[in-house]
């Protein structure tokens, strides 16, 4: 182990905190984690971009005006990293992923879409359609009593704030957290990680025995072998030492 090694694992095992956290789902949640054509799938898996906000460490815009770049598309442009530059150091919070089975349904969709201003005449190829848009979609989600383990540490010591419900997804579902704290024990070595974490918010690629799942916005590496220092929190789950929410786009 080098000298950086040492002092890192040192002046952690004085400050680390973990606290798990057991989401369980009120309502139904709507998440528009892959978007094949006009389909919206709500995967099972809940990305900490959403539990930073649903848990009070970060704020944002109400509206995010979309972006136009050159010739393409205009697009709307997330300020994640902006919003949680204060907490970046003192506070990390893993996706939180699913506990045992969950259940889903498929709801069909012919109405008007979200959007503040909306035109009433349809559009030229929808003049015939039977229909105030002329458009069908259909979106894949999660029934309430789905429940969801996540950790947030913080590294300098302090509680976090830890509220007994939040809300989460396009429609606000209302969720029960329940809260306990965790042992924290830190090593150095080779170790396998087996909990979720963004790609993003590793400093090193994982040695092999990769497993990860496309997500939007980030995708999400759900296993992997890694060497360095570490840190198992209770009696199962390891994360690297070194994890922080979106380091990569922050270099």
């Amino acid at each position: 182990m080098t000298d950086s090694s040492n002092k890192l694992l040192t002046k952690s095992l004085t400050k680390l905190r973990a606290f798990k956290g057991n989401l369980e789902l009120m309502g139904e949640l709507y998440f528009a984690s892959l978007e094949p054509g006009d389909s919206f799938t709500t995967e099972p898996l809940i990305l900490s971009t959403s539990l930073y906000y649903a848990l009070g460490y970060a704020r944002g815009n109400y509206i995010n005006f979309a972006i136009k770049n050159g010739r393409k598309s205009a697009r709307q442009i997330p300020t994640y990293a902006d919003d949680t530059a204060e907490v970046f150091e003192k506070v990390y919070i893993t996706p939180a992923k699913p506990i045992g089975i969950l259940e889903f349904t498929t709801e069909l969709n012919n109405s008007r879409s979200d959007d503040y201003v909306q035109p009433n005449q349809l559009p030229e190829e929808d003049e015939d359609a039977n229909t105030p848009t002329g458009r069908f979609e259909s979106r894949k989600q999660i029934q309430p009593g789905a429940r969801f383990l996540f950790f947030v540490l913080t590294f300098d010591g302090t509680e976090p704030y830890m509220p007994p419900y939040i809300r989460l997804g396009k429609k606000r579902c209302k969720a029960l957290v329940e809260w306990e704290e965790v042992t924290t024990s830190i090593s150095d070595g080779v170790y396998r990680t087996t909990h979720p974490v963004l790609m993003e918010d590793l400093e090193s690629i994982p040695l092999g025995d990769i497993l990860f799942k496309r997500m939007q916005p980030f995708d999400v590496l759900q296993t992997g072998r890694f060497s360095g220092a570490h840190v198992k929190l209770g009696s199962e789950d390891v994360l690297p030492l070194s994890v922080r929410f979106l380091r990569r786009m922050r270099n």
